[in-house]
């Protein structure tokens, strides 16, 4: 491993993170709203970064915190059935008071509630998801976040942080679309999306005159990401850089992918 790329994941694993079970990449099986539990569950976990690893937090203040309006009752209705669902799931407990005695099965969406993240399955295989990733994401003006928080997630939950391996991905656009059920233009979109706020960089190359493929690190790692990308192309398509048709920094819609 060269000393520049050393540098930058040295500077990486200074940075703090939340760990989310890779069985919740694939949000199509969390139900209708999966998606928007996976983020709401990103959240909750952040605000959980504490001596007691509590999110004191409830419905009306976490929707103010990420920005969610909060003039329908029905996107109200919607942030309490996703707290229920996840605490249904495993993934949080919810509390009334700090004792944490009894688990509160109904909430008022006015009121605060200490939420415990039980770490459901990350042990055995977890996805670093990044503060200063989640950070970006709620900072934007969209009405899209939780697809665009879970196909952030589909990307980076393929990044292998070992000795052997550099911190990229090149998760397709297809097993992304298979994952989600999220349309195949909305997720292309997205990744430009994630691209576009400094998230994550993305470039692709055109390995022949019908296939295109992305790849991405984080931002943080930009600076290596074409050198990283041209080996890991080289070797999965049995074929020199130099007969590449051609390349560019951003997203490509990967027809012809193989």
């Amino acid at each position: 491993m060269s000393t520049e790329t050393i540098s930058t994941t040295k500077q990486e694993s200074k940075e703090s993170f939340i760990m989310i079970s890779k069985s919740l990449i694939e949000t199509k099986n969390q139900g209708e709203n999966g998606e928007l539990d996976v983020y709401h569950l990103a959240i909750i976990k952040t605000l959980a970064n504490n001596f007691q690893g509590v999110a004191y937090t409830g419905v009306s203040h976490l929707m103010r915190f990420i920005g969610m309006s909060m003039e329908q009752s029905s996107t109200k209705a919607r942030t309490k059935e996703s707290f229920l669902r996840l605490q249904e799931m495993g993934h949080i407990e919810i509390y009334k008071d700090v004792g944490m005695e009894s688990v509160v099965y109904d909430l008022k969406i006015a009121n605060f509630y200490f939420i415990k993240p039980t770490g459901k399955e990350e042990q055995m295989n977890f996805a670093k998801v990044f503060y200063t990733d989640i950070q970006k994401i709620v900072a934007m003006k969209s009405d899209y976040k939780p697809k665009i928080f879970a196909t952030y997630l589909n990307m980076i939950g393929n990044v292998f942080y070992t000795v052997s391996n550099n911190p990229m991905s090149y998760t397709s656009i297809d097993t992304i679309v298979k994952n989600t059920k999220i349309n195949r233009k909305s997720v292309v979109s997205y990744l430009k999306v994630l691209h576009d706020k400094e998230i994550l960089y993305v470039l692709h190359f055109i390995i022949n005159n019908s296939t295109s493929k992305n790849y991405c690190t984080r931002w943080i790692h930009k600076e290596h990401t074409a050198k990283w990308a041209v080996g890991e192309a080289e070797y999965h398509y049995r074929i020199k850089r130099s007969e590449f048709k051609g390349g560019a920094l951003g997203v490509s819609d990967e027809r012809g992918v193989s």
